[in-house]
C-alpha cells in the first residue's frame, strides 16, 4: 500500500508511515484545514473486504472518540475513500512504553508506580464509557518526552453493553498479558483490563514477565494455573504495599482484584505518597508477619520458604481450575460431536434436496424444452442512480424502496447548499448486482466562504501527466476519462470540466477528457475484407441479396471522402466507376458509429475497358463507443 504523498479527503497530505500492526498501516499526516500534525491508521486492502476486521476497525474510531482524557490517545475523523477505511488521530510524538522498558530493564518503583497511575486514569475514563480495551501492553502505551503516557489503539476494543464471550478458538490479545479468563475463553469485563495492567506493573518493577515459555498455548495455561514469583524476591528494593499492589491486580479471581481502575489508581497514590503505609491483606501473598522483614541477598531462601508455604491454599485452588478446565474440556468435546453430529444431518438434508431440485428442473427442462439459464435467468442487474444535486434526505428517502442505502461519508464545504450531495462512489449509470446496494456520498456542509473559491485554469491541450500535476498545485482532485479523437493526438486533453476560469472550492473534482486517438484503423481494415470477398460472390447468386443493402451502398457514396464511387445496383441500377477493366467501381465507407453496406448486381460498370460486371459495394463496420464510469483518483 502506497500512500506517501497522496491527499485523503482532500485535506489530509500523507507524509511518512509510522508503523503498521496485523491489521492496518500507521501513518503520518498533515491535516491542511487545521495546519496540525495526525496519525492515521488505514485498514489493510486485503481486509476491506471481511466484514469481521471492518467491523472490529470500526469499532476501535466508536469506542475511542468517545474517549476524552489525557491519558488516550483522541480520536479526530473517520472515513471511507477508494476503498481504504481510516481513523484519524492525534499524532503523539514519542516512543512505546516497551521500548523504554527494553532500554532502561528495570524502572525505579515510583516512576513505575506514577506511570501506571497514569495508564489507569485513561482506563478509567474508557471503563465509564463502558468501554474494554482487552489489549493493554507497553506495545499500546505511547510515552512523550515529558514522560506523559497516552493508551492507543483500541482495534479490539468492545462495548461491555454488548456480547462480551470471548471465543476459546480466537482468543484476542498478547498472550503475556492475558488475563485467565480470556485464556479460558470465559467473560471479560473491566477487571481483565486491571489483570493485563498488573503484568505492566510486574514487568515495570522487575525487568520480567511473570510468565514465559516457548509456546504461547504454554504460556496462557500458566496465566490460568500457576503463581508469579513475588516481585519482592526479584527487587528487594520495592516496598511492601507496592508488592501487595502487584498481586491484587494479579489474582486469577475476578472477584478479588481491584474493583474498578479507581480503586487501583487510589491504592497506587497512597504508596507513591506514603511507601510505609498498610494496604492489607491479600489471598495471593504470603503471611504477613514474614513478607514484612526487609529483603536482602540472604533473605531469598527464608521468602522461598514462605511461598512455598503458601501454596498449600494456591493448590487447592488449582486443582478447583483443573476441574474446571476438564469440565470445559469435557462439555467442548460434547458440543463439537452434537456439531458434527448436525452437520451430518443436514448435509442429508442438502443432498436430498438438490437431488430432488435436478430432478424438478430436468422435468421443467423436458416440458419447455428450453436451456436451464433460460429457467434460471442471469440475475438481476440495478443501474446506480445519479444522486449529485440531490438532497441526501430525498435520495434516502426516494431510493430506498429501490434497494439502495444511500450512506454519509464525509462533508465538504461549497457553495451549494447543506445537505447536497457533491459527489458519490459509484458512478451513475453503472451496472451492480443485489439487493441490497450501498452508495457512499460526500456532502456539502454549506459553510463555503469566499476565500475557499479558486480559479480553475485551461488545462486543455496539455498532457494527461502535465495537467494532473498542475491541477494539483491549483489544489484540486483529478478524475480522467478516455475517449476517441481523430483531431487530438494522444494523451493530450480535449476539454475539462468545471470549464477553465470558472470558480471552485478548494479540493473540488475537474474532471479531464483526454483523447485516446483516432479509431477509423479498424474499421477500414473491414470493410476492405469484406469488398473482396463480396467481389468474389459473382453477379447472379447474389441478385436476391441486393435488394437490402442498397440504402446503405447510396449512404456511402455521399461520402465526401471516398476514393472510389460506385453504385450497385438492384436488378438493372447501373453504377459508374473510375476504375477500368472488369466489373465496376467498388463503392466504400467507413465512418465510427456508422454502417456502410455492401451488395452485387446487375450492375453494368463503365469506363476505359467496356466490360459489364457486377459491382461490389464495400462492407462498413458499425461501432458505438462505450465509456467506462469514471473513477475518482486523487
Amino acid at each position: 500500500m502506497e500512500l506517501v504523498g497522496k491527499m485523503l479527503a482532500g485535506r489530509y497530505e500523507i507524509l511518512e508511515e509510522v508503523g503498521k500492526g496485523g491489521m492496518a498501516y500507521v501513518y503520518k499526516a498533515r491535516c491542511h484545514y487545521l495546519n496540525r500534525l495526525v496519525a492515521i491508521k488505514v485498514l489493510k486492502e486485503e481486509l476491506s473486504d471481511d466484514k469481521e476486521f471492518v467491523h472490529r476497525f470500526n469499532t476501535e474510531a466508536q469506542a475511542a472518540a468517545r474517549i476524552s482524557n489525557p491519558h488516550v490517545v483522541s480520536i479526530y475523523d473517520v472515513g471511507f475513500e477508494n476503498g481504504l477505511y481510516y481513523i484519524v488521530m492525534e499524532y503523539v510524538d514519542g516512543i512505546t512504553l516497551k521500548e523504554y522498558i527494553s532500554e532502561k530493564h528495570v524502572l525505579p518503583w515510583k516512576q513505575a508506580a506514577e506511570f501506571a497511575a497514569q495508564i489507569c486514569e485513561g482506563l478509567s475514563a474508557a471503563h465509564k464509557q463502558s468501554v474494554i480495551h482487552r489489549d493493554i501492553k507497553p506495545q499500546n502505551i505511547i510515552m512523550t518526552d515529558k514522560e506523559v503516557l497516552k493508551v492507543t489503539d483500541f482495534g479490539i476494543a468492545r462495548a461491555t453493553t454488548q456480547a462480551t464471550t470471548t471465543s476459546a478458538t480466537s482468543t484476542i490479545g498478547t498472550v503475556h498479558y492475558l488475563s485467565p479468563e480470556q485464556a479460558r475463553g470465559g467473560y471479560t469485563n473491566e477487571k481483565t483490563d486491571i489483570y493485563s495492567l498488573g503484568v505492566v506493573l510486574y514487568e515495570m518493577l522487575t525487568g520480567r514477565l511473570p510468565f514465559d515459555d516457548n509456546t504461547a498455548v504454554a504460556i496462557a495455561i500458566k496465566h490460568i494455573q500457576e503463581k508469579p514469583v513475588l516481585p519482592r524476591i526479584l527487587n528487594n528494593d520495592i516496598p511492601q504495599a507496592m508488592e501487595d499492589i502487584v498481586m491484587k491486580a494479579l489474582n486469577k479471581e475476578q472477584n478479588l482484584r481491584y474493583a474498578s481502575a479507581d480503586a487501583f489508581l487510589a491504592d497506587l497514590r497512597k504508596v507513591i505518597k506514603n511507601p510505609n503505609i498498610a494496604l492489607g491483606a491479600s489471598a495471593d501473598m504470603a503471611d504477613a508477619t514474614v513478607k514484612r522483614t526487609p529483603v536482602g541477598d540472604d533473605d531469598i531462601d527464608r521468602y522461598e520458604r514462605a511461598r512455598r508455604a503458601s501454596n498449600e491454599e494456591y493448590n487447592r485452588y488449582a486443582e478447583d481450575i483443573d476441574r474446571d478446565v476438564e469440565e470445559n474440556r469435557r462439555k467442548y468435546m460434547e458440543r463439537q460431536r452434537a456439531v458434527k453430529a448436525q452437520k451430518k444431518k443436514e448435509k442429508r438434508i442438502t443432498i436430498a434436496a438438490i437431488a430432488a431440485a435436478i430432478v424438478v428442473l430436468a422435468g421443467l427442462f423436458l416440458v419447455v424444452k428450453g436451456p436451464l439459464a433460460d429457467i434460471f435467468g442471469t440475475g438481476d442487474k440495478v443501474e446506480i442512480p445519479n444522486l449529485i444535486d440531490m438532497k441526501l434526505t430525498d435520495a434516502q428517502n426516494q431510493y430506498k424502496q429501490q434497494g439502495f442505502s444511500i450512506v454519509k461519508n464525509g462533508e465538504r464545504a461549497s457553495d451549494k447548499e447543506a445537505g447536497v450531495i457533491l459527489e458519490q462512489d459509484k458512478a451513475a449509470g453503472t451496472k451492480v448486482s443485489g439487493k441490497d446496494v450501498r452508495i457512499f456520498v460526500v456532502v456539502s456542509s454549506g459553510s463555503a466562504s469566499a476565500a475557499a473559491d479558486k480559479t480553475i485554469g485551461d488545462y486543455t491541450k496539455l498532457k494527461v501527466d502535465e495537467a494532473k500535476k498542475k491541477i494539483a498545485a491549483d489544489g484540486f482532485r483529478v478524475n480522467v476519462i478516455e475517449e476517441n479523437s481523430d483531431d487530438v493526438a494522444k494523451d493530450l486533453v480535449i476539454r475539462q470540466e468545471p470549464a477553465a476560469n470558472s470558480k471552485a472550492a478548494s479540493g473540488s473534482l475537474i474532471t479531464l477528457y483526454v483523447s485516446k486517438g483516432k479509431s477509423s484503423e479498424a474499421n477500414d481494415s473491414t470493410n476492405s475484407t469484406n469488398s473482396t470477398n463480396n467481389t468474389n460472390n459473382g453477379n447472379t447468386t447474389n441478385q436476391n441479396n441486393t435488394t437490402n443493402q442498397n440504402n446503405t451502398n447510396n449512404q456511402n457514396n455521399n461520402q465526401t471522402n471516398q476514393n472510389t464511387t460506385g453504385t450497385s445496383g438492384n436488378n438493372g441500377s447501373t453504377g459508374s466507376g473510375s476504375s477500368s477493366g472488369t466489373g465496376g467501381g467498388s463503392s466504400s465507407g467507413s465512418s465510427s458509429g456508422a454502417a456502410s453496406g455492401s451488395g452485387t448486381g446487375g450492375a453494368s460498370g463503365g469506363g476505359t475497358g467496356g466490360t459489364s460486371g457486377g459491382a461490389s459495394g464495400g462492407s462498413g463496420s458499425s461501432s458505438t463507443e462505450t465509456q467506462a464510469p469514471p473513477a475518482i483518483s486523487n
